[in-house]
């Protein structure tokens, strides 16, 4: 397969069922994976995941190591879910990567089950040191759930996919901890003590060693140069991500770095220029107006995106929220936190698929809030609302907008 009929076959499989655990390590097993070579970061967690893989990996680059990171969502590219030293996987690269898992398939995989063996497939072939892997879904079952990891994150632990994971906060915690293997040095964010009492229980049942790590501490955030800096352990860092979990999620790659070896002055030269689209991500539209994109598809990734906004110097009282809903997720909370930080609210439905319908939405709504709906999400344009426009609820949200000049 060339590169576009890859990815045609790839968004073919989006919707098929998730296999069994043991059919995506029988393909691995097939396909001549094991032993790796290479060292493995196993990260879990209902937020922040994605931050916290790729901060390590700038880390990592930084500090001399061939890195290999795979993540999830892509925002342009499926290409993005797959880098090495922060770049993307070249286009035949990816085609040949996918094509041998198809080849070597021991059943019908989906889309991410086939992208994780085809991360797995690339690293190997190009001989890294290290891989940074983020759990899709949950940790126990999730397919990146077929490594023994060296050190395992847990980011956080919140109430998110329940219909799969479970509706409590202890269930949640299981299945992040399922990605805890014996010897792994085991990391935790911030989290309550229901999960974190689950994990500790998991690190002793897997002959692990759960790693105490300090907490962040006098966060200080420079809305004009979007620059944070925060002390953690002892020391102080500045990066280009804003928002007080964000930092949190940037702690934990230090520590995780600390523990491959990463002396502290690799680490912080590494961040001060760290970045990610769509986290708190500032355009420009006109003097005095701006557009403002982030991905937090649920409620606690969407509340704590109202905090560091409201903390801003872009936040106005008649700012407009573009607002659309990821399925999955519990939209009626995101919708009931959305209601209380804006007077304006323009619903949109970037992927029938995967977003919730704007009829859906609206009934979450009173009449207290100003509520529209934008059926041609590619016809936006930021200058014709009021205020600064903020967008957020979803990544295909923060993947479809285009900024276009008045």
């Amino acid at each position: 397969m060339n590169f576009e009929q890859t990815v045609k076959f790839l968004f073919g499989r989006q919707n098929h069922k998730k296999s069994s655990l043991a059919l995506v390590k029988k393909t691995a097993e097939n396909m001549g994976l094991f032993p790796l070579g290479f060292k493995i970061v196993h990260i879990a967690g209902t937020n922040g995941k994605g931050t916290a893989a790729c901060a390590l990996g700038t880390i990592l680059k930084e500090a001399g190591f061939k890195s290999g990171v795979f993540t999830s969502p892509h925002i342009k590219t499926p290409l993005e879910r797959i880098k090495i030293n922060e770049v993307l996987i070249s286009e035949p690269d990816f085609a040949k990567a996918v094509s041998f898992v198809k080849k070597k398939q021991a059943g019908e995989l989906n889309f991410f089950e086939t992208l994780t063996l085809a991360a797995l497939f690339h690293f190997k072939s190009k001989k890294i040191d290290i891989a940074v892997l983020e759990c899709g879904i949950g940790g126990l079952l999730d397919s990146t759930n077929i490594v023994d990891a060296d050190i395992c994150l847990i980011t956080s632990v919140d109430l998110d996919h329940c219909s799969m994971l479970g509706g409590s906060l202890k269930e949640i915690a299981v299945q992040k901890s399922g990605i805890i293997k014996k010897n792994s040095f085991v990391l935790c964010g911030p989290m309550g003590k229901e999960a974190r009492s689950e994990i500790a229980k998991a690190v002793e049942k897997a002959g692990a060693k759960l790693i105490k790590t300090g907490r962040v501490k006098n966060l200080r955030q420079n809305f004009k140069k979007l620059e944070s800096s925060f002390d953690f352990e002892g020391e102080t860092y500045l990066t280009k991500i804003m928002g007080a979990a964000q930092s949190g999620n940037i702690a934990l790659a230090i520590k995780a770095a600390g523990l491959l070896g990463v002396r502290v002055e690799k680490s912080k030269s590494a961040l001060a220029g760290f970045a990610m689209p769509c986290r708190f991500e500032v355009i420009k539209i006109k003097r005095g107006k701006y557009l403002i994109k982030d991905g937090a598809h649920n409620p606690a990734a969407f509340k704590e995106f109202i905090k560091t906004y409201k903390n801003s110097r872009f936040y106005k009282p008649d700012n407009t929220l573009i607002l659309a809903c990821s399925q999955g997720h519990d939209y009626k909370k995101l919708c009931a936190i959305a209601e209380k930080a804006f007077a304006n609210i323009v619903l949109v439905c970037p992927n029938e698929e995967r977003n919730m319908k704007t009829e859906n939405l609206l009934n979450c709504f009173n009449k207290s809030v100003k509520v529209s709906v934008l059926r041609d999400i590619y016809s936006f344009n930021p200058s014709g609302f009021r205020g600064n426009v903020i967008a957020g609820g979803s990544f295909y949200l923060a993947a479809v907008l285009e900024y276009r000049a008045a």
